[in-house]
């Protein structure tokens, strides 16, 4: 038990795209399916909506305790390490919360950024899978990035949530706080890895270039190409508006 929580059971490697990885994503789409499929078919009972988010909710937010407490008193990491120092650490936690809150503003924070965080975890999982078996440490990402994946999609099907182009303020100001707490705080309490991956092997590379900011501008663009698809008709009238205004600087 004590090596399946430190994560130190099976044989050390990379696993990505074998077994375990290819599974762990057919389950997870397999469960994304069901919760959109019966949210969609029950938008308009809230009672029942509500409940699922909540269930949802309630089960991210005591996960996200109970690891760091096996990380604290079984593992022995350092606190500091209790920080969320991966953006996904802190949308487990942000999202959840603003999803109990029913907090408009934070779903155009953070939503949008944090679905598709989960998406590229496990289309391109980075020093995840590393064991051949499924210790803690490994279902401990899953679970998480399968919270931020279930808990927008459910709100999208449900329709309480609905990004738009207008919204890429927000969600370009959301991507900041990220920013801020992978690359300042976190350095601030003595933690140096590449948390936003702006100096990792992701395939976003261009010789020459520094990688925060092809990362930077692939990742804005993706972002703003969902926002678009979410509300083709919301995002072509604030295109449209947006450009009248520009015509048309004083009427």
């Amino acid at each position: 038990m004590y090596n399946w929580l430190i994560g130190e059971m099976g044989t050390e490697g990379e696993y990505q795209y074998q077994s375990m990885h290819l599974l762990t994503t057919a389950i997870v789409l397999l469960v994304l399916a069901a919760v959109v499929i019966i949210g969609y078919l029950h938008r308009d009972n809230k009672k029942l909506y509500r409940g699922l988010l909540v269930g949802i909710c309630s089960f991210q937010l005591a996960f996200e305790l109970i690891w760091r407490l096996v990380f604290l008193f079984v593992k022995k990491a350092p606190p500091a390490e209790l920080w969320p120092m991966y953006p996904c650490n802190l949308g487990g936690i942000l999202i959840p919360v603003i999803a109990l809150l029913d907090w408009k503003k934070g779903k155009k924070l953070f939503y949008l950024f944090g679905f598709v965080g989960g998406v590229l975890t496990f289309a391109l999982p980075e020093d995840i899978f590393c064991r051949d078996v499924l210790v803690f440490p490994i279902l401990k990402s899953i679970l998480q990035h399968t919270g931020l994946l279930m808990i927008p999609a459910l709100e999208l099907a449900c329709g309480t949530y609905r990004p738009t182009l207008k919204d890429m303020g927000w969600v370009f100001a959301g991507c900041m706080v990220h920013v801020l707490n992978c690359e300042v705080i976190d350095r601030l309490l003595g933690l140096t890895k590449d948390y936003m991956f702006f100096r990792s092997g992701l395939p976003f590379v261009i010789p020459g270039v520094p990688q925060f900011i092809t990362l930077s501008v692939f990742g804005l663009l993706v972002l703003a190409l969902l926002s678009f698809l979410c509300d083709i008709k919301g995002s072509v009238a604030f295109l449209k508006n947006l450009g009248k205004k520009k015509t048309h600087p004083y009427s």
